[in-house]
């Protein structure tokens, strides 16, 4: 279950609560290596190793910053780092710019779809420097807008001299303004605008300023508190100039109120009375001595060691739209592995990682059949083979790896071409029955592995696995025995991995009376997902265990 939302999946998984400072606002006085309550992180005494970046004894793997963003967008001040906790140095330097807080245009008012009788209060953003506006997938289906197109979008980011194109659908909906009246616009469907932002209170405010901003119909509150807020709507540059008006205000030097069918928008810098110790406004890079203190610095050319990866800057200044808005298919073959992995009758069981279109797959009973005329033309003047071949074959079934199929069900049946690979020096398994799951009888199918996520890749550096391999002076060598047959697989799966083989093999003649078919129970080698369905069986199982052995484990393996 999933420390930061409850739900049903790994906590470094979660999708509710993405960045770190949204975790660590969870988290408050939990220990950020085991996120347990009770104690600090400095006196946890979990020895855990972070499976992305590899440090020991640092941070939980759900709050490391080499794998989430510290923070996704910001309405009244952007904070690219979390928040620290009163006392705490932090493992890196951070030089930071000066203490300026920067007001973005908000707006809260009543919408509703043109087409439905739903309505709710939101909280959206004006931005002269999108071309569209967009509403998020959420709200659209709180408010039920109908889609009544889908439109390609060319978007062009910064650092970039190509478009990318996305997919959006296209839907209208209606804005109250402050005399009453409804305001139609188009908007496009996106998944998500902005994560959570937090939003701060004023300071530094003269007392002119505070008596203005009282006697005004204000678009937004401004915050009391330190607040997280989620931005569902998004008014670009053509809705922009049906909204503000022409009238601007200056409230001090820097900070405006700008005229507008919402109200009054606050909007512009400020510089803040009071700078807070643990407040991280902009990161600029991360290497140099640690400091304890907020430091500005009028030039860091000198001091770089490394040219920074501005592309997370890119991002941050994005809208919210992603290059591709769907994961990636490593997200899909992990989001299926976890949705679907079985523990029964003693074994891990688990499921193909299918692609959309795996419907496809043919029933390609010919070419296997050919494959194996081809097969046992090849052995018949080498009859010691063909017992080797066969005694390998009856083992399986014996032990399990492998059923006999007696009729044809199954919602997708599909089989499996093999031949044999001769190791004469090996001291172990001489000859190995291969499977070929890549296999086409024509150039329109698809096969077993073109239907399948390939899956992320499990091996870590094998660097970082020779380095430890020569830490100690003693050095011990396991190996798991047929590893890929220790992993099930699930029943509705099995008819895809079928093969045919011959009943008697002192007649080998083939033909359909003379041959058997039978499937795999098991994961078998030769799919393109079974080390990913391995690997990631391994890292499940360990996970399963809170302890110091399976951290050790975990460490040797990875």
């Amino acid at each position: 279950m999933c420390i930061y939302c409850a739900k049903h999946h790994w906590s470094d998984e979660c999708l509710q609560y993405r960045t770190l400072s949204a975790r660590k606002q969870v988290l408050k006085e939990s220990c950020f290596r085991c996120l347990k309550v009770g104690h600090k992180t400095a006196e946890c005494k979990k020895n855990k190793v972070c499976v992305y970046c590899g440090e020991r004894n640092s941070h939980h793997r759900s709050l490391c910053p080499k794998r989430f963003k510290s923070s996704e967008s910001s309405v009244h001040l952007t904070e690219e780092l979390p928040m620290t906790q009163k006392g705490d140095i932090p493992e890196e330097n951070v030089l930071v710019s000066s203490g300026e807080m920067v007001l973005m245009q908000t707006a809260k008012t009543e919408v509703k779809g043109a087409k439905s009788d739903r309505h709710r209060v939101v909280r959206m953003l004006l931005d002269s420097g999108s071309q569209r506006s967009y509403v998020s997938e959420a709200l659209a289906r709180k408010l039920n807008l109908k889609q009544e197109g889908k439109e390609e979008i060319n978007v062009m980011t910064f650092d970039s001299d190509k478009s990318k194109v996305v997919k959006t659908k296209i839907s209208t909906m209606e804005l109250k303004l402050k005399p009453g009246d409804y305001m139609t616009i188009s908007v496009n469907i996106v998944p998500v605008i902005s994560g959570n932002i937090q939003r701060k209170p004023m300071k530094g405010l003269s007392e002119n300023a505070n008596h203005l901003l009282k006697s005004v119909d204000l678009a937004d509150d401004i915050a009391e508190d330190s607040e997280l807020c989620q931005i569902d709507l998004l008014i670009g540059n053509d809705y922009y100039l049906d909204i503000v008006l022409s009238q601007k205000l200056e409230v001090q030097p820097g900070l405006y109120l700008l005229s507008s069918k919402f109200g009054w928008i606050l909007t512009g810098r400020t510089q803040e009375g009071v700078h807070d110790r643990n407040d991280v406004n902009m990161l600029i890079m991360t290497y140099g001595t640690k400091f304890n203190e907020i430091t500005a610095f009028v030039s860091t050319d000198d001091c770089l060691t490394k040219v920074p990866d501005l592309e997370d800057f890119w991002k941050i200044e994005s809208i919210g739209i992603n290059d591709c808005p769907t994961l990636s298919s490593d997200e899909n073959a992990m989001s299926a592995f976890k949705n679907t992995l079985q523990f029964s009758d003693g074994r891990y069981q688990v499921k193909w990682p299918w692609k959309d279109d795996s419907q496809d797959l043919p029933i390609n009973r010919q070419l296997a059949m050919g494959r194996l005329r081809s097969t046992i033309a090849r052995m018949k003047d080498k009859p010691e083979l063909m017992i080797k071949y066969d005694s390998v074959i009856q083992d399986q079934l014996t032990k399990g790896i492998i059923e006999k199929v007696n009729a044809r069900t199954g919602k997708m049946i599909h089989y499996l071409p093999h031949h044999a690979v001769i190791t004469p020096l090996k001291t172990t398994t001489k000859l190995r029955v291969v499977y070929d799951a890549s296999a086409t009888f024509r150039s329109c199918d698809k096969s077993l592995n073109e239907s399948l996520y390939r899956g992320p890749v499990m091996l870590h550096d094998l660097c970082g696995m020779l380095l430890r391999f020569r830490v100690h002076n003693i050095a011990v060598v396991a190996d798991i025995e047929k590893a890929f047959f220790q992993i099930g697989l699930q029943p509705s799966d099995r008819d895809v991995t079928r093969f045919l083989w011959i009943k008697d093999c002192d007649k080998p003649v083939v033909n359909k009376d003379t041959i058997e078919e039978n499937s795999f129970c098991r994961v078998p080698f030769g799919v393109i997902s079974s080390p990913f369905l391995l690997g990631a069986t391994i890292e499940s199982h360990l996970d399963s265990y809170e302890c110091e052995l399976s951290e050790k484990i975990r460490v040797i393996y990875t």
